[in-house]
């Protein structure tokens, strides 16, 4: 797939994303990670929860659109991997289209993790964010993301972030901590 840091990458954030832990991305994946956000960010209105259920599942058709290569509705770890490595082989061959894919990523994360809509995510928006994908380190993470030491994350934040998550090669680069530490 492209060296032991890709994999370890990719492989993270499967398992971030399969709830369930059944070795597969489905949509009832990502209705859980929406349950457990609008908990983390305490949205208790039944509009706000479904806004960003809304939000959460679109994340899922765009998932399932690019990287469920047998079209069954689920992603398995193989077809993750494929996605990762088709990404990584656009941006290199010179396609512009996998780098607009990733900002899109990138802005729609920004836009489910700024719940009061300011443009921003502040720290404790962040760890309430990570909380939700049951991941560790959003202390160190957010000082790794905060390339200028603002406190606080913007939209070019973000999109350096992830391409770095879904690029880079070097284990040092800031982004490579969007979701907490990898694993070694």
């Amino acid at each position: 797939m492209g060296g032991d840091l890709h994999e370890r990458k990719a492989r993270h954030y499967f398992s971030l994303i399969d709830e369930d832990g059944n070795g597969l991305i489905e949509v009832s994946d990502f209705a859980l990670r929406a349950q457990r956000l609008a908990e983390a960010q305490n949205v208790d209105g039944e509009r706000e929860r479904e806004a960003l259920r809304r939000q959460v599942l679109a994340w899922w058709e765009h998932v399932c659109t690019v990287a469920d290569l047998d079209g069954n509705a689920r992603v398995s770890l193989s077809e993750w991997e494929a996605y990762w490595h088709s990404i990584r082989r656009g941006v290199e061959c010179g396609h512009r289209e996998p780098l607009r894919t990733l900002r899109r990523a990138a802005i729609g994360t920004l836009q489910a993790i700024d719940r009061n809509g300011s443009g921003w995510v502040m720290p404790s928006e962040y760890a309430d964010w990570l909380a939700a994908w049951r991941a560790s380190g959003s202390e160190v993470a957010f000082q790794r993301l905060d390339r200028g030491g603002k406190g606080f994350l913007t939209q070019a934040d973000f999109v350096v972030a992830v391409q770095e998550f879904y690029l880079a090669d070097d284990p040092a680069a800031p982004g490579n901590a969007l979701y907490g530490p990898l694993p070694e």
